[in-house]
């Protein structure tokens, strides 16, 4: 299997850009957005883990990535799916 080789600067960029997102994370707790906390929080969550499984894992270079690109937005709208679901289930006890 031959990997193309990602200079140690997309690496720190990458790190530094999950370091700024944490702390967005963190800063945005602490914020009153009334019922946009969930959102905010599940966009950062979606753009980490996006960042870790594209260049940490190696994924950005698999040959299937174009079947990838269409499961990854696939299981996320069946997830928004099951949390809207749940969401309409409290809602209307």
């Amino acid at each position: 299997m031959t990997t193309k080789d990602i200079e140690v600067k997309t690496y720190i960029f990458i790190w530094l850009s999950l370091v700024v997102l944490t702390g967005v994370a963190v800063s945005v707790a602490g914020m009153d957005l009334a019922g946009w906390s969930m959102a905010v929080a599940l966009v950062i969550a979606f753009l980490k883990s996006g960042l870790i499984l594209l260049y940490f894992m190696h994924l950005k270079e698999e040959k299937g990535s174009r079947l990838l690109r269409w499961m990854i937005p696939g299981v996320l709208a069946i997830l928004i799916l099951f949390i809207g679901i749940t969401f309409l289930d409290v809602a209307f006890r």
